[in-house]
């Protein structure tokens, strides 16, 4: 899940005000609400879904407190004009706005991803992915410039990057339309920003910006991540590789004159750096092993499908882990003749950069066998068969290699499900109007570990309402530990309790979330994920 703090849509600090809890509403326009996402300076900001095309998104409202605070109420819809110009693949995405019984609201794309900030602070992106990055929030920024808006609260905060590697602005609680005159009745004497980010000019005067301060503040978000800490304002420019020392110094240029003019002047000098040479001869010594580090876990991420599928008769969710921890996972999901369905989860037994290699051989041969199997097999698509055949196939072709999988046969026509694991925990099943989960068992070894293995599988009533948690949380060196085990189941069902009301995408990632927070997932050296499956009709 996004990081709670990342839409601090209001750098207003003397505003902030504790609001006392109130009933969650159930509906915000046409939008239903899951759960509260997080409190701001002047708003409330929750999970919502939207009912047409069941996807997730962030509704945000302003807080009681400010419903009849003209000023507050002008800001608030300003917000919502600013994101609904800046249509831009690199900007958050407005979903739709309008009034409900308790004030306004704004429906605005929840982003899965994690701020800049963190990036900065564990010193873990290569120069050219830095420069990558700072490009595409220089265009996001030349879409703003364009439509006249100023972002004034660029911050690593209000960057995040994607689980797919892609850069989002977020936070225009405090963006000026340049050609518009604000009402400084409600901000008088605060500071509109971010100190350590700000301009000298915005410092000055808040009201008087330009395109040339949001170039400054990406100026500084530029050194730190080339120096892969925070900068506290403080700024020595020698640090820096040569050839970026000199554009690093215009974009922080004290007087506007000295500084870039425009984003797009800044866009052709990076451009011009990636492609000069000039990155190849100064960048640091442990660089490259950062670059070959970062397309590896891009390739592994390939592996395994972008979105999910939209199959009318359940809805999905899946979170995953984040970072160099998942290589080696896969997961996939395929529609079977006789309207049944596969879904499944694979790892290796340790997450290293070999660990890539090996899950896309695995990958080739689970989908050949699938598609052997479906070509092959009258009475429809055999679990044991499958899992035996995928086995003799890696105990052959990758000696001494070892992966674990876990996967759920679907056949709603039966209202039917057969599950299979070789390695992992039980298959969650909680059965509609049930809040006691229900453990689907199927001890099998690790793939790999013999030729002659056999596997077992198990199977039970699938019916509307259900829901099925397949998860990659366990594994060997867990279940062989009780108090471990014990730890873990605990956390797993104190999970599912607290967020079994809400819809399988946002549902997947609050369990992930709660139960990466017990002691015991520390110690779970492999790749993470979990898929949450609801069926529907």
């Amino acid at each position: 899940m996004a990081e709670s703090s990342f839409y601090k849509q209001n750098t207003l600090p003397d505003l902030a005000s504790e609001e006392k809890d109130s009933p969650l509403p159930t509906m915000i326009g046409p939008y239903k609400i899951e759960s509260l996402f997080s409190k701001g300076g002047m708003s409330l900001l929750y999970l919502g879904l939207d009912p047409e095309t069941k996807k997730a998104l962030i509704v945000k409202v302003l807080s009681p407190s400010y419903v009849n605070h003209p000023e507050a109420v002008e800001g608030f819809l300003k917000e919502a004009k600013i994101i609904a110009l800046a249509h831009h693949p690199n900007i958050v995405q407005l979903y739709g706005q309008g009034e409900w019984e308790q004030g306004l609201y704004i429906a605005m794309e929840l982003i899965h991803g994690i701020s800049l900030k963190q990036f900065i602070m564990q010193h873990s992106l290569s120069l050219r992915r830095t420069l990558e990055i700072i490009l595409q929030v220089a265009f996001a920024l030349l879409h703003l410039h364009s439509h006249g808006v100023i972002h004034r609260d660029l911050k690593p905060e209000n960057i995040l990057i994607t689980e797919e590697g892609e850069v989002k602005v977020i936070d225009f609680g405090i963006a000026q339309l340049h050609e518009e005159k604000e009402s400084k009745a409600l901000v008088s004497g605060k500071v509109l920003g971010t100190p350590h980010y700000m301009s000298p000019e915005q410092k000055e005067n808040p009201f008087s910006v330009t395109p040339a301060t949001d170039i400054y503040s990406l100026g500084v978000i530029l050194y730190e991540l080339v120096l892969g800490k925070l900068s506290y304002g403080m700024v020595n420019l020698t640090a820096l590789p040569k050839g970026l020392k000199k554009i690093t110094a215009k974009t922080l240029a004290v007087s506007v004159k000295e500084r870039y003019p425009a984003i797009s002047e800044l866009i052709h000098d990076i451009s011009q750096y990636l492609q000069s040479g000039d990155l190849e001869k100064e960048r640091p010594g442990t660089d490259p092993i950062k670059e070959f580090n970062e397309r590896i876990q891009k390739a592994n991420l390939s592996l395994s499908p972008i979105a999910l599928p939209s199959w009318p008769q359940m809805d999905l969710g899946i979170a995953k882990g984040r970072g160099i921890q998942q290589l080696g996972l896969y997961y996939d999901l395929f529609r079977l003749p006789n309207n049944t369905f596969l879904v499944l989860i694979a790892c290796t037994t340790s997450a290293a950069i070999e660990s890539a290699v090996s899950i896309a051989t695995l990958r080739g041969m689970i989908r050949m066998q699938l598609h052997e199997f479906i070509a092959s097999a009258k009475g429809g698509f055999q679990p044991i068969a499958f899992t035996g055949k995928l086995n003799q196939m890696t105990y052959e072709d990758s000696p001494g290699e070892k992966f674990a999988l876990n996967f759920v046969l679907l056949d709603p026509l039966q209202d039917l499900v057969s599950y299979i694991s070789c390695g992992f925990n039980s298959l969650v099943h909680i059965p509609q109007g049930q809040t006691t989960p229900r453990k689907l068992a199927s001890e099998n070894d690790l793939l790999g570990t013999s030729a002659t293995a056999e596997f077992a599988e198990t199977t039970d009533n699938w019916n509307i309402g259900d829901i099925l948690i397949l998860h990659s949380l366990t594994f060997p060196s867990i279940k062989g530990n009780p108090q471990a085990k014990a730890q873990f189941d605990q956390a797993m069902e104190e999970a599912i309790a607290e967020n079994l009301l809400l819809s399988p995408q946002s549902q997947s990632e609050a369990i992930l979330k709660k139960v990466s927070s017990a002691p015991v997932f520390s110690s779970i050296p492999f790749p993470k994920a979990l898929i949450s499956i609801q069926r529907i009709i």
